[in-house]
């Protein structure tokens, strides 16, 4: 009893029990005192339940884990087991009939099954010595080697060990359980022993399949038991084999048996303790006689001896130490052989006793030696353990062997006595049980294990303690940046609190009904619990591990936020409402009705509609507030603090109801028709709270390619347009649906907005007439029309920065099924209500079909809801010409244009037939503009057809027309001028600044002269200014014009300045003037007549390159002269002779020779403009010449030559 409750409360299962309770207790009651300023985070029961949960969860999930990895291997060892047997079974090489092999291999399966399923241990009872017994793969493993024949098997049948598959398969069926052939598994209570065939130690039979068949052993032993494959080895050498051989055969078995022991060391990489058992001692002559008599415990002991073990001390060779323990042994048979031979009355059995003690002397040298060859250093890498040497007998069979007599018949050649001849002996074990049991099962710890896997182990655990070191390091790292973050957040938000109290106080001081002045306030209270520290909506997971308190400073925040709200704001809201309901206009009885309607359900909770609310507050606001608050983002601001203030309850107002203004406002509403304010109520309903079909917008009605033709004049983007509400299926699938409810609805409604009687006199009677409806009808259909009369003339044209944009507006505006068409298509539908879905034609929706069925049903609902049945028909049939009076005839240009006759196409397919002929003609033009070409003739008029064609269609066509005949124009007359402009500077501005840039005549007084060539080269008939006008701005100019001038574009514009193209008027001038008779020379033809010469010159002579003037006071004949002449000199000379006085003259020379000599005298105006007199003063003598030219444009003095400059950009 005592060694029962000693087991109990000492079992390693409850002291880890008992401590699991006190860490347990200590984390529930010690817990909450752990104080981590600020934070106690054990201080939540939750918490510490979560705690002592892991704890035990940890605890029984290490003993799962542990059962399912002991019973895995054990499934896995026993599976390779069952293979191993089935294929011995099925294959048997004694040849056993078939139904024995049949019934061997059924039973050998049973055997598997239940070994999966048993554990093994003490027979201690109860919960804790179930969990003690453990399964086959956690009993010790020893391994029982030695030659065939000697006693292995033997021994461990007659050991008397507990087999406990015994009871349930009989002691025969132990055998064989993992193979006949190979190895026996004998399964004890205490360890598993591993009988292996005598076979394996000699391999003598087949040594290829003995060595294959050993090997593979080994290999099963490391793929199931890598640690610790076995916990020892039993080496059986029988008396017989030791005492029959010669010495040769003795030593060649101690070496096989050594090199097994060698195959083991390596093979499984551990150090392991050898057991050397000496069996079938019986076999000794008078063993029998001498031990017969001893009782089943007498026979239990042991007989041998077992080392003494001190971990790391070296062993001496096993052949020396059983020398020295073998004296032993004998002398332990000596002292008993006197008590023997007088306990034994009969001769012959004491002889055999006597003889006993000689018998076993007679072992010990070849004992020494075989052990000495077994356990020879040079064969081991790592060496055995040797344990003893123990002298067993498992049953008295054979002949024993008597080395004394033996040895004297052979030397007197004398037979044996008769006795030895095969006395029968009766069966018993000696020495085997208490060996098996109390030592070497005693010490299935001394074994070694595997070093490969230890290593492997050490590697996992030193991983697994460095995870370990490392989470708790993580875990106190985390929890120290917890801390600091929601310390510094903490801090954060105890900063905000002073402002917070200051903002309350001002609060007191603030308007009482000024809403807006507590918004600073109330965003400072919502986000008092927020942090610049972290975005998003959580804090990240460096605030977390257990220390997070933005939850709990949120909650409190939020308490303080929402007691704001409620007792400063809501009080606030109830002025407002109160103040706007006594400034209702009475102009505007929907504001009225609205905002009484929102009054009333401050007032009463069950007809307190957050909705509504929202929505007439956010009017209000939108209203009365400064834009500039409203886009400042106030209006978002005061919607959000309006919806925290809703959040799932009824507002009731903090201040009394004012009935006398409630009164009021109802008997002033009462008066008026409730038409407007059911058409404003259907709209708020129709807008809030039903699913319209979808906004009628720009990319929606002229398809993807509508951001490049079109744009909005408000800046507004083309995904938004016309409200559902105000389209055809908006009409009739919504409108025209909901307004027989909402009528009704509102004679509900009116019932508590205005007072019962009031609301049954003013809406119940029209609704049931359809009046009502009728006019709210009307008002629809007029706001329809302004609806889309204004978006049409926010449509507009896509601004064209190039000629190629535009030649690409153009094309897509002209294309197949282009935007535009779609639109003016769109446009067309949806502003013809007066064809009903379905008929002429027309196609239906799926969304407004599903609409339509659904009609009758909520007529049905309508009727049911007022008692009476609702002449839904017949307001109908009253308004049937309203759709086509106020929208269909505003419209109907768009028809026009969408409407097919049947024999052709729509009209508006030959309107955007003139914008695809303009398409091309604006692509040829831009293409010969970029190649420096001039403006093709067929562009104006193309262009002006446009413009006629913009003239016949509706908005925002005419607008788009318009401006692409516009827009064209002018950026081909800026392309012109860059092209146009680019290719003058380059061919012929350059050329031309250098050739008469600071030449003389242009340039007067410059002694550099304009060559011939270069004058000619730019302004002779066919020259570079000649020949770019003609071929470039000749077409573009109006010539009959003084001064010259360029054609107006379409838009009104021309395509060049003024200055350009006075330089190629002056330049046809020049040319007029210095080429007159084509050639490629400039010359001047002209007569010269001397009029006047003083009388001290007898003789005057002018001599113009080789053209000779003479005059000596004679007759006044003029002389036709040339230049340059026929001479080619380029010089001119004036010679003056008489009165004795030398010679005097002038003399001028180059290709401008004529014009230099010119400029020395004063020319004075003739009587006609082609005359003009040139005086001439040299040396004080005068002289004056008349010169008559071929034109009545001086070349001289000519105006085009002296203002000319060359031509640069356009």
């Amino acid at each position: 009893m005592l060694r029962k409750i000693f087991s109990f409360f000492f079992n390693r299962i409850t002291l880890v029990l008992c401590g699991l309770v006190l860490l347990s207790l200590l984390v529930w009651f010690v817990g909450p005192l752990v104080y981590i300023k600020p934070y106690q985070p054990l201080e939540s029961e939750a918490v510490r339940g979560w705690i002592i949960a892991a704890l035990f969860g940890i605890w029984f999930l290490r003993l799962f884990i542990r059962w399912w990895r002991a019973k895995e291997m054990n499934a896995r060892l026993l599976g390779q087991l069952a293979r191993i047997g089935a294929s011995d079974a099925s294959t048997p090489e004694a040849g056993p009939g078939k139904e024995e092999v049949a019934e061997l291999e059924k039973r050998f399966k049973e055997a598997v099954d239940v070994l999966g399923k048993t554990r093994f241990g003490q027979a201690e009872q109860g919960w804790f010595g179930r969990l003690s017994r453990r399964y086959v793969y956690q009993l010790p493993w020893y391994l029982i080697i030695g030659s065939p024949g000697s006693g292995k098997t033997t021994a461990l049948v007659n050991s008397g060990l507990d087999f406990p598959l015994a009871a349930q398969f009989g002691k025969a069926s132990i055998r064989g359980v993992g193979g006949t052939r190979n190895c026996d598994w004998w399964f004890t209570d205490q360890a598993v022993l591993l009988d292996t065939a005598g076979r394996y130690t000699t391999q003598e039979s087949d040594a290829a399949q003995d060595s294959a068949a050993w090997s593979g052993f080994l290999n099963l032993l490391r793929r199931f038991r890598g640690r610790q494959p076995i916990n020892g080895v039993l080496v059986t050498l029988s008396v017989q084999e030791l005492l029959s051989g010669g010495d040769a055969e003795r030593e060649r078995l101690a070496r096989l048996i050594g090199l097994r022991l060698a195959e083991l060391c390596e093979g499984l990489s551990i150090k392991f303790p050898v057991y050397v058992l000496v069996t079938k001692t019986d076999l000794l002559a008078g063993f029998n006689e001498f031990f017969g008599n001893m009782t089943r415990e007498e026979r239990a002991q042991v007989w041998g001896f077992t080392n003494p073990y001190v971990e790391g001390q070296a062993q001496e060779d096993p052949g020396v130490q059983f020398r020295k323990e073998f004296d032993g042994l004998a002398d332990q048979i000596n002292r008993l052989l006197p008590q023997r031979l007088l306990a034994e009355p009969d001769l012959a059995r004491r002889g055999q006793i006597y003889g006993l003690p000689q018998q076993f002397v007679g072992l010990r040298d070849v004992v020494q030696q075989t052990l000495s060859t077994i356990f020879a250093s040079s064969r081991f890498k790592e060496k055995p353990l040797f344990r003893g040497v123990y002298f067993t007998s498992g049953t008295q069979e054979g002949m024993p062997f008597d080395r004394v007599l033996s040895a004297l018949s052979r030397r007197f050649s004398v037979s044996p006595p008769a006795n030895l001849a095969g006395e029968g002996r009766a069966g018993k074990s000696y020495f085997i049980e208490t060996l098996l049991k109390g030592v070497i099962f005693n010490e299935a710890g001394l074994t070694g294990r595997n070093a490969k896997k230890e290593r492997q182990l050490r590697l996992l655990q030193a991983a697994g303690f460095f995870a370990l070191a490392a989470g708790l390091a993580g875990a106190t790292i985390a929890w120290t940046i917890s801390h600091g973050n929601n310390q510094k957040y903490l801090d954060e938000v105890a900063a905000k609190v002073p402002t917070l109290k200051q903002a309350v106080e001002e609060s007191r001081d603030a308007d009482p009904e000024n809403m807006v002045a507590l918004l600073p306030l109330l965003n400072h209270a919502e986000s008092l619990a927020t942090s610049q520290r972290y975005t998003g909506d959580s804090p990240p997971l460096s605030w977390r591990y257990g220390l997070l308190q933005v939850p709990k400073v949120q909650t409190a925040a939020d308490a303080t936020y929402m007691r704001l709200l409620e007792d400063a704001w809501l009080p606030r809201l109830a002025r407002h409402l109160r103040n706007s309901l006594q400034q209702a206009s009475t102009a505007n009885p929907e504001a009225s009705y609205e905002a009484l309607k929102v009054y009333l359900m401050l007032y009463d909770p069950e007809r307190f509609n957050p909705r509504v609310v929202k929505a007439w507050m956010l009017n209000e606001w939108e209203s009365t507030l400064p834009p500039a608050l409203v886009q400042s983002g106030m209006l978002d601001q005061l919607a959000h603090h309006l919806d925290r203030l809703m959040e799932d309850r009824a507002l009731v107002s903090p201040i009394p109801i004012d009935q006398p203004l409630v009164d009021e406002v109802r008997q002033r509403l009462a008066q008026l028709s409730p038409a407007q304010r059911a058409y404003s109520r259907l709209k708020q309903l129709l807008t809030t709270g039903t699913a319209l079909p979808p906004d009628f917008t720009l990319v929606r009605a002229a398809g993807p390619e509508a951001p490049q033709v079109f744009t909005r004049r408000s800046g507004k983007p083309l995904t938004q347009g016309i409200s559902g509400l105000f389209t055809y299926d908006g009409y009739y699938g919504v409108f025209s649906h909901e307004l027989p409810k909402v009528t009704a609805l509102l004679a509900q409604e009116e019932t508590w907005v205005l007072g019962k009687a009031q609301g049954q006199r003013s809406v119940a009677n029209e609704v049931m007439t359809g009046q009502l409806a009728l006019e709210v009808k009307r008002l629809y259909l007029m706001e329809y029309a302004k609806v889309w009369e204004d978006f049409l003339a926010d449509v507009r044209p896509v601004q064209m920065a190039s000629l190629d944009q535009a030649g690409e507006q153009a094309r897509l505006y002209s294309s197949a099924n282009s935007s535009l068409e779609q639109f003016i298509r769109a446009v067309a539908k949806e502003t013809t209500l007066g064809q009903k879905p379905g008929a002429g034609g027309s196609s239906t929706s799926s969304w407004l079909g599903e609409k339509i069925n659904r009609i009758k049903e909520e007529q049905e609902q309508l009727s049911r809801l007022t008692g009476k049945r609702v002449n839904v028909g017949g307001l109908a049939a009253t308004s049937s010409n309203l759709e086509a009076d106020l929208v269909d005839f505003r419209f109907r240009e768009y028809r026009r244009l969408a409407a097919s006759n049947g024999s052709g196409p729509a009209p508006i397919t030959a309107s955007l037939q003139v914008l695809n002929e303009a398409a091309a003609v604006i692509s040829s033009a831009r293409q010969q503009i970029s190649a420096g070409g001039t403006v093709p003739a067929s562009l104006s008029p193309a262009l002006e057809r446009v413009r006629m064609e913009a003239k016949r269609v509706p908005p925002p066509l005419n607008t788009m027309y318009e401006d692409l005949a516009s827009s064209t124009s002018a950026l081909v007359g800026r392309d012109v001028r860059a092209t146009v402009g680019s290719n003058l500077n380059a061919t012929i501005g350059t050329f031309c600044r250098r050739a008469i840039g600071g030449r003389y005549p242009f340039t007067k007084g410059s002694s550099s002269d304009v060559t011939s060539d270069d004058f000619a080269s730019l302004f002779s008939p066919g020259g570079m200014m000649d020949e770019f006008f003609r071929n470039t701005l000749q077409p573009m100019v109006d010539i009959s014009a003084t001064p010259w001038r360029f054609r107006q574009g379409v838009d009104g514009t021309p395509v060049g300045g003024s200055a350009a193209l006075a330089s190629f008027q002056r330049a046809a001038t020049i040319r007029d003037v210095y080429f007159r008779a084509g050639g490629k020379v400039p010359s001047i033809r002209m007569d010269i007549k001397p009029l006047e010469m003083d009388a001290s010159i007898s003789q005057m002579v002018l001599d113009i390159d080789g053209e000779v003037l003479r005059y000596q006071h004679g007759p006044q004949i003029p002389k036709s002269m040339t230049w340059p002449g026929t001479r080619g000199t380029g010089q001119v000379r004036l010679q003056l002779t008489g009165g004795g006085a030398e010679n005097t003259g002038l003399v001028t020379e180059g290709p401008w020779a004529v014009h230099r000599f010119f400029d020395k005298a004063q020319i004075l105006p003739g009587s006609t403009p082609e005359r003009f007199v040139a005086a001439f003063d040299i040396g004080g003598r005068k002289l004056r010449f008349e010169v008559t030219t071929g034109s009545v444009l001086n070349p001289f003095r000519l105006k085009a030559m002296e203002e000319f400059a060359c031509p640069g950009n356009l």
